[in-house]
């Protein structure tokens, strides 16, 4: 049975969730000291004191703490997904090690001495334990499913059909559809998308779906090609930066939370676009990227020098591979990444998105890929100045072109200067759509702050350790 992912968790939910973790860190940190203390074991000098119980009350603050780290990186506080037995336990062994190697690191570096072979029990012992824990906890967390009707019968309720159809695990399970005022014609076509089921009415039966309990819930999907979106596309590049665009909310937008208000008199407008907050604090984000970007490029070297080897040993070409790329106000820009693909991958075929199992990859380029350490390089468009450490992917000229004439409001997303990576990158797939991947970068321009900037790149740190969206 799936995981409702449609109710978030309660706090005391994840209260309980992180006990259960802390629990578990210090009983097999208990458990490691008296099997060393007690039992006699391979490979070791003999039996340690009882003095060493000292180690649990010194040192249990630090396991906790690495603990919660080494969970958070591997995606174990985030909302709960579907993940098969193996995948739980590839991810619970690569925390375990993980943690491990930092108590060893934690050790060496404070000089203070402690008895490996606890270390490795710890780890031994920490593993099934988080196993049994997060296997009980997952199975109580699931709920019944929830029936939605999907408000509308064009291009962007199909999506959300066709994305709810194939992740029952978010516990939504479309009903059928209702079209919007406009698309009844629409709702008679044959080659009507199979996954938005069957209709349901007019948008007028709504209420009375809800009373008779044929439905849960009301997913609105709008066409997005509106008057409003066109007018976004004709501002995006032209309108300077102090430019605000407001709009008189009615009922239904003054229902939407969190959004900004500038009050005229006794008018709510609500600001759609406004002087946002990253080009107001330009200077410190771009203070970010410089330090960031050094202390990045510094720390990731050896690893820059070792895959640099690996390319240039399993495939003839250039180790380094040279891009175009639109970046800020639909400028060109050169992008460096390491080589993953034969030098003749685009011969016959031209400007082609990359695809899972790419059969142009080269013997390291899947693994490469698949952690990112080919986009390494990026680091220098960076201190260039070309790029930012977050922002909106940037995208190949061919590419560009065809979204600015596809997708409504894509002009907007070159307001800002493009990032190794991005809102987009943490939330969605790595094959989401465009315009999937628009309404990700809109939002991130709409709601920059520095912790967003410093939310994003931890985030991109468990998607590197969990090779997610690959």
């Amino acid at each position: 049975m799936p995981v409702n992912l449609w109710r978030r968790e309660s706090r005391w939910q994840k209260a309980l969730r992180a006990l259960g973790d802390a629990a578990a860190a210090i009983a097999a940190l208990a458990a490691a000291l008296l099997v060393r203390i007690h039992l006699p074991l391979p490979f070791t000098a003999g039996l340690l004191p009882n003095d060493r119980l000292q180690f649990l009350q010194r040192d249990w603050g630090v396991v906790l703490l690495l603990q919660f780290a080494s969970l958070y990186f591997f995606g174990f506080y985030d909302r709960p997904q579907p993940r098969t037995r193996a995948e739980a336990i590839r991810r619970l062994a690569g925390a375990a090690a993980l943690q491990g190697m930092a108590l060893l690191a934690y050790f060496f570096f404070s000089f203070r001495s402690f008895p490996r072979s606890v270390l490795l029990l710890y780890v031994l012992f920490d593993l099934p334990l988080l196993l049994i824990w997060r296997g009980m906890v997952d199975r109580r967390g699931r709920h019944r499913e929830r029936r939605v009707a999907i408000v509308g019968c064009g291009q962007a309720a199909a999506e959300i059909a066709r994305t709810l159809a194939h992740h029952r695990w978010h516990g939504l399970v479309v009903a059928g559809f209702v079209p919007q005022p406009g698309q009844e014609m629409l709702a008679s076509l044959p080659d009507l998308e199979p996954a938005l089921g069957p209709l349901l009415g007019a948008s007028e039966d709504l209420p009375a779906l809800l009373a008779a309990g044929t439905i849960d819930d009301i997913i609105l999907a709008d066409g997005g090609d509106s008057w409003q979106t066109r007018l976004i596309d004709r501002l995006a590049g032209t309108r300077p930066d102090h430019t605000n665009v407001l709009l008189l909310p009615g009922p239904f937008e003054s229902l939407i939370g969190r959004m900004r208000y500038r009050w005229v008199h006794d008018l709510p407008l609500i600001e759609v676009m406004r002087e946002t907050e990253w080009r107001i604090n330009w200077p410190l984000k771009r203070l970010l990227d410089l330090v960031g970007g050094t202390l990045l490029l510094l720390a990731t070297l050896p690893a820059l020098a070792a895959c640099a080897l690996a390319v240039r040993l399993t495939s003839p070409g250039p180790i380094l591979y040279r891009q175009l790329r639109i970046g800020r106000d639909q400028r060109p820009f050169t992008l460096w990444k390491l080589r993953t693909m034969r030098i003749d991958a685009e011969a016959d075929s031209g400007e082609v998105l990359a695809q899972p199992d790419d059969p142009r990859l080269t013997p390291c380029g899947a693994f490469l890929r698949r952690f990112r350490l080919d986009e390494i390089p990026q680091l220098l468009n960076v201190l260039q100045s070309a790029m930012s450490l977050v922002g909106p992917r940037p995208e190949r000229p061919g590419f560009v072109q065809r979204y600015l004439k596809e997708v409504p409001g894509y002009a907007e997303r070159f307001s800002l200067a493009p990032g190794v990576t991005g809102l987009a990158q943490v939330n969605g797939e790595y094959h989401s759509s465009p315009q999937n991947k628009l309404r990700y970068d809109l939002a991130y321009a709409a709601n920059w702050t520095l912790w967003l900037d410093l939310s994003i790149l931890l985030r991109t740190v468990k998607i590197v350790l969990t090779s997610r969206g690959v």
